[in-house]
Formats: structure tokens, C-alpha cells, sequence
């Protein structure tokens, strides 16, 4: 074909001898030009085979990841003890991506391998996990990620129940087991009204039995097997019954089983890293926002601690505790916790037998961010509660009380004592999660769906119960393990799991 062009461009070239010399420029551009760009065209697809291939690595070595990650999830959810097994500490046999590459898959050639790391005084677990993929060393692709791992728990809800009805312990007529949406006895069925707003994700092992027109702005989920259709039954003596569910009507899950015991490994946490109390204790709390980071002092009387208790715990019928901000705040009473004020930083306060909210628990205002979606946060700031028995609320004012923590009622009730004959107590706000064996009533309700007596409800979620939980805050048992947070780290073998540099 060249030689063909070249023949006639020459024969052009004698037609016109006057431009002979401008013509057999003119030729020898074309030829060279001619030659090149298939040169060319080669150079650009070999050079570009590398990237190209780099490319394909870079998402297959993201898959490969996402493969340990899936692997160590299943671990967990075999054993929930695995957490305490990694590369200094091997499981029986031993688990190969704790030491070395596993192969997740042959075409493109893809491998993990990770380290867990557990925070103790949560239960959270910091996960790195390295994906690799590629055959050579121009093409290959290692990307490494840090996971954070946590169980499914009632921190995922702002209400979380077992049973739907009135506890035992409250109403010796009501029995333990309602999980059918049928009739139960006579003042053991407690409902959600038309005063009542529930601002993020609610589960409940029961049927929900509703009065008037209670909002529902997040997910509605039951883990009751005979669950209704239409998600909820209107509760007895009620005119009308018409919810309304801003996310779609209630989805029936899988039965979650609630904890029902205080580890023991948590309140000997108390006494060697928090304050253990032997008796019962009241416990007033105060932000201390000018601290770096803000801090609480927790005046705290009536309690006698238990021996080798830390100096920082006070002495004798009463003192002042100080919490770490961000780490270790844990404290434990052998009985019951009185608890009131504001606080800040990080603390757990659990009881053996119950806790009296005396008056509204805040985190400081300005902690609490409303994001535009309407969902609320506080990162700063994290408090839990839990008793073995009852929470109640012994309200000080007729204007409401507000109450900012993570709520857990262990075997029995978060609740309003005289819940049917106390005057109406204004609005229950509650900033956190609550989670409850029984379903604790806190007021009742008119024909209509109104209050009658004691609280109207507005609960809300804080969101950063997905990755900050209250120190040593009681999980729940036998639960599905899964990731909430993620962030990639510096890319390259030097710097994954198996390198040196990891920099996570």
C-alpha cells in the first residue's frame, strides 16, 4: 500500500517539475508520517495495558477486602468469644489471615488477611483489612481499610422492647409470654398514642398496639413470628387507630434475644479501673465544659465503696468522682443509683437492682447537632444506664423531664411509677436509645388517644450510638456482628496488615 502511494504522489511530481522539490518534501512527511502513527498507536496500547490492568486491580483489590471483612463477621457470628483471638493470640486451628494472605479468588488473583483489635471498654472492635490483587509486581494493587465492628444491639434503636405488655413485677395479672397479637389481660396492654413521637428506628420482639395516631419517623421492626399484616393492632378500648409510619409499615425480622445479666467482667472493671459501690448511691452530676476535653464531677452520697476502690473515687458516706473525659467513666452500685444533673465525656452507670432518674439527665446543648435530615447527634458526649431491674423517672416538674442517654432495663422496666393516676407530667425527651424487657408504661391515654395522666413521648435517636457506646456498655447475646464505620488507609503492600508501615 505504501509503495503503491508513492508511485503516485511520483507521478505527480514529474507532471509538475516546477514544484519537484516542494513535492518531494511533501512526500517524505507523508511517509513518515505514515510509518508512525501505527508505531505509535502500538507504544500507546502497551503502555497503557499496565494502567489498565492496575485499574481492574484497584476495585478487585477492594472486593478482596470486603472478603476478610465478610470472613471475620462470619467468625464472629459462629463464636461471639472470637473477638479475643488475633495474631498474638491464635484461634485452634489457626485462622491464616491473621498471619499471612488468604486467596479469595483465582481470575484476577485476589487475596486478604487482617487484624482485629478490641476496644475493651466498649466491645467495639477496630478491624484492618488488606485486600490484594494482581500477578506482578507492575500490575498488583494492595488497598487496606479499618473497620469498625460491632454486634447488632439495642444501641441501633431508639426503642427496643421484648415484650409489649405490662412486667409481672408491676401487675401480677399480666403473664410473661403475649407474643400473639391477641387479647391479653385486662391493664397489660400499653400502647403508642397520638401525643407520641418516635424519632428513629424501633423493634420490639411483641406486637405494637397503637391508639390514635402515633408518628413513626424512621424503621418499624418486629421479631414477633405472628405478627399482623398490617404491623400493629389498635389497643383495647380504642375509637381509632391510625399510626403513621414514615418509613413503610413495620417489617417482621428475626427474633433478637435481650441480655440478661450484668458480666461479671464489667463490674470487676468497676472496681479496677471505675467506682464500685457495695450498697446504693446517689449521684448528682455536673458538666465541666471549661474542661480540655469537657469533663463531669459526680457528687455522690449515702454509698459505701468497696474495698482497693481508686482514690479518685472520694472516701467514706460520700465524695466526688471526676470521669476520665473520653475513656474509662464506669460506675457500679451493688444496689440502686439515684441519678440527676448534666455530664459530659464518657460514663456508665449500672446497678445491680434499680435506677431512679431524679430529675432531667442533659448533655450540654451546644454537643447536640440536628443535621439537615432531621437526625440528631452528639459525638462529645455519651452516657449509659443500666439497671438489672427497673429505671423509673421521678419527675420534678409538671414541664417534662429530658433525659440524654443510653437506656437498658436488663429484666424489667423503663418507667413512670403511679404511671395511671399521676397528673400529666408534661413531655418525656428522651436523646439516646431505650431498651426494656417489658414495656415500661409512663402514662396513660384517653379514648381518643390523648394523655390522660403522666407523659406524652418524643424520643430520638442519637446516631453516634452507631460507633461511641458507653464505656463497658452491657452487649447483647448470641447477636448477628457487622461493620458501622469504615476509612481507607495508605495504599501499598509497606503499608497493609502484613507490612511494617500500617497507618490506619
Amino acid at each position: 500500500m505504501l509503495s503503491l502511494i508513492l508511485r503516485r504522489v511520483g507521478r505527480v511530481v514529474l507532471a509538475r517539475s516546477d514544484e519537484a522539490g516542494q513535492a518531494l518534501l511533501f512526500v517524505l512527511i507523508a511517509a513518515a508520517l505514515l510509518v508512525s502513527i501505527p508505531l505509535a498507536i502500538a507504544t500507546t496500547t502497551m503502555n497503557q495495558l499496565p494502567e489498565t490492568s492496575r485499574n481492574l486491580n484497584w476495585d478487585a483489590a477492594y472486593e478482596a477486602a470486603q472478603a476478610g471483612l465478610n470472613d471475620y463477621l462470619q467468625d464472629l457470628d459462629n463464636n461471639e468469644s472470637y473477638s479475643i483471638y488475633n495474631k498474638s493470640n491464635e484461634t485452634s486451628p489457626a485462622n491464616a489471615a491473621f498471619t499471612g494472605w488468604v486467596q479469595a479468588s483465582t481470575t484476577p488473583p485476589e487475596y486478604y488477611s487482617y487484624a482485629p483489635t478490641v476496644v475493651a471498654s466498649s466491645g467495639l472492635i477496630s478491624l484492618e483489612v488488606s485486600g490484594k490483587a494482581g500477578s506482578t509486581a507492575a500490575t498488583q494493587v494492595v488497598r487496606t481499610f479499618d473497620y469498625t465492628v460491632r454486634p447488632a444491639t439495642s444501641l441501633n434503636d431508639i426503642y427496643w422492647s421484648n415484650y409489649e405488655t405490662t412486667d409481672p413485677a408491676l401487675n401480677s395479672a399480666c403473664g410473661s409470654t403475649y407474643y400473639n397479637q391477641g387479647t391479653v389481660p385486662s391493664g397489660c396492654s400499653i400502647e403508642f398514642d397520638s401525643a407520641d413521637v418516635l424519632d428513629g428506628p424501633v423493634f420490639s420482639n411483641d406486637t405494637f398496639r397503637t391508639c390514635g395516631s402515633p408518628t413513626f419517623e424512621s424503621t418499624v421492626e418486629s421479631g414477633n413470628s405472628y405478627y399482623p399484616t398490617s404491623g400493629y393492632v389498635a389497643a383495647p378500648g380504642c375509637s381509632s387507630s391510625t399510626p403513621a409510619f414514615q418509613d413503610g409499615v413495620p417489617t417482621l425480622v428475626a427474633n433478637t434475644p435481650p441480655q440478661s445479666t450484668i458480666p461479671s467482667a464489667t463490674i470487676t472493671a468497676a472496681g479496677a479501673d471505675g467506682c464500685s459501690f457495695t450498697g446504693n448511691v446517689t449521684l448528682v452530676m455536673t458538666a465541666v465544659t471549661t474542661a480540655t476535653p469537657p469533663d463531669t464531677s459526680i457528687a455522690w452520697s449515702g454509698g459505701t465503696l468497696a474495698s482497693g476502690s481508686k482514690s479518685f473515687c472520694g472516701s467514706g458516706s460520700s465524695g466526688t468522682i471526676t470521669t476520665n473525659a473520653m475513656t474509662s467513666g464506669l460506675i457500679y452500685a451493688a444496689g440502686t443509683a439515684t441519678v440527676s444533673g448534666t455530664m459530659a465525656g464518657a460514663l456508665d452507670i449500672i446497678a445491680g437492682d434499680n435506677i431512679t432518674v431524679s430529675g432531667s439527665v442533659t448533655y450540654p446543648s451546644a454537643d447536640i447537632v440536628t443535621a439537615t435530615n432531621g437526625t440528631k447527634s452528639d459525638s462529645s458526649d455519651v452516657l449509659g444506664l443500666i439497671a438489672y431491674n427497673f429505671i423509673s423517672i421521678s419527675p420534678t416538674t409538671t414541664a417534662g423531664t429530658t433525659i440524654d442517654a443510653a437506656i437498658l432495663s436488663l429484666t424489667d422496666s423503663f418507667y413512670l411509677p403511679n404511671w395511671s393516676t399521676d397528673p400529666t407530667e408534661g413531655v418525656l425527651t428522651v436523646f439516646g436509645s431505650i431498651a426494656q424487657d417489658y414495656r415500661g408504661p409512663v402514662g396513660t391515654a384517653n379514648s381518643s388517644g390523648g394523655v390522660a395522666t403522666g407523659f406524652s413521648k418524643s424520643y430520638h435517636y442519637d446516631t453516634s450510638l452507631q460507633t461511641l457506646w458507653p464505656p463497658y456498655f452491657v452487649p447483647p447475646t448470641s447477636a448477628a456482628w457487622g461493620a458501622t464505620t469504615y476509612s481507607e488507609c495508605q495504599q501499598g503492600l509497606a503499608y497493609s496488615v502484613q507490612g511494617t508501615k500500617t497507618v490506619c
